[in-house]
């Protein structure tokens, strides 16, 4: 496969999570669409809490933050001795670990710095820093070099026309690009993306706020419509395929994303249309069996209870599951950033890892 195109020549957006100087700097996502503009945290709880709030999201991008979380402690730790940054270093690691269950990069990212620092805990203290920094900076440099990589092999293996999304799996949800974002960027620089349709995703509204933002920002052609609507444009012959992202995808293929995908993938069957999901292999986690296996995260009643501020129903119960699970036998294909994998996903999943360098 041929990478045919840089990063710049798919966006004119920044990357979404960086680090320089001592200090993590990302997009503040919560203040998207009204306003664009960055951050700068200096200590690992803020980056912890940067998380938890979804001013960062996105499983790559989490995944990045939180490596650049392990680098900020190691450019401010004052510890005199190894063992005393070591502890420091498993505090900062258990409070970036504990802030969302469900995205597998999350985990990826932190166990990858740790394996390192515990592979060399013999070395001068000033080279385990520079290491962890490093590594961080790798981890999201191979964050950027994996989506370009996806984006051309889905490009292929999409048909040309008129695409349906969910959430946000754009440049806002990895370090640049995006997952879906770079397939649907080379996509459209290829002029074969014909009209994007954009679900608003309730209840955080990630595809209004961000997916169409960002969209919109690089000048890709899209209609957005609320998710109840689906269904009917898919019904009315406007649909030719459907890419999500994944927070994680498990050995078999089931796999987990925002919620609301699950409801896609059963229209996409009944109508006939290939669903794809994309992901690098950070997000595909083999120690997993099954979709059932997978921590679903809930999140505060309020997301359901209010919309952009506003109080939209009585204060009742709810229920509000960040994620949903898709069983693999709705999947077209995982495009990841080694190639397209088509059914049997069990046996083609292993072999794909079996592959990697």
């Amino acid at each position: 496969m041929e990478v045919r195109y840089r990063p710049e020549e798919l966006t004119r957006l920044p990357r979404s999570v960086r680090y320089e100087s001592g200090k993590v700097i990302m997009i503040d996502q919560t203040l998207l669409p009204g306003e664009f503009k960055t951050i700068e945290l200096g200590t690992v709880d803020e980056v912890a809490e940067a998380i938890i709030t979804m001013k960062v999201r996105g499983a790559p991008a989490i995944g990045a933050a939180a490596a650049f979380g392990l680098a900020l402690y190691a450019d401010t730790s004052k510890a005199k001795t190894r063992d005393e940054f070591m502890d420091g270093f498993y505090s900062a690691y258990d409070r970036l670990k504990n802030t969302r269950p469900t995205a597998v990069n999350l985990f990826w990212a932190l166990n990858r710095i740790k394996k390192l620092v515990e592979e060399n805990l013999e070395s001068p203290l000033d080279e385990i820093k520079h290491m962890i920094v490093a590594e961080a900076q790798r981890i999201a440099d191979e964050d950027v070099e994996a989506n370009l990589r996806m984006g051309h092999y889905g490009a292929e293996a999409l048909p040309e026309g008129n695409i349906l999304t969910h959430c946000n799996a754009g440049s806002l949800a990895t370090v640049q690009l995006g997952t879906v974002g770079a397939v649907l960027r080379v996509m459209h620089r290829d002029g074969n993306l014909k009209l994007l349709w954009v679900d608003e995703t309730r209840p955080v509204l990630q595809g209004a706020r961000l997916s169409v933002w960002e969209y919109h920002y690089d000048g890709i052609p899209l209609k957005l419509i609320s998710d109840n609507m689906a269904g009917f444009v898919m019904q009315q012959g406007k649909v030719d395929a459907i890419i999500v992202g994944a927070d994680r995808i498990v050995a078999n293929g089931d796999f987990a994303n925002k919620i609301g995908t699950y409801t896609l993938a059963v229209l996409a069957k009944e109508h006939g249309i290939p669903f794809f999901t994309v992901a690098p292999l950070s997000t595909i986690d083999m120690s997993l069996k099954s979709g059932k296996e997978i921590p679903i995260e809930e999140r505060k009643p309020e997301e359901v209870l209010t919309c952009g501020g506003c109080r939209i129903a009585p204060d009742v119960d709810v229920y509000n599951p960040a994620f949903d699970v898709t069983p693999h036998r709705y999947l077209t294909g995982i495009i990841t950033d080694r190639g397209v994998v088509y059914p049997p996903f069990e046996r083609n999943l292993k072999r794909l890892f079996r592959e990697e360098p």
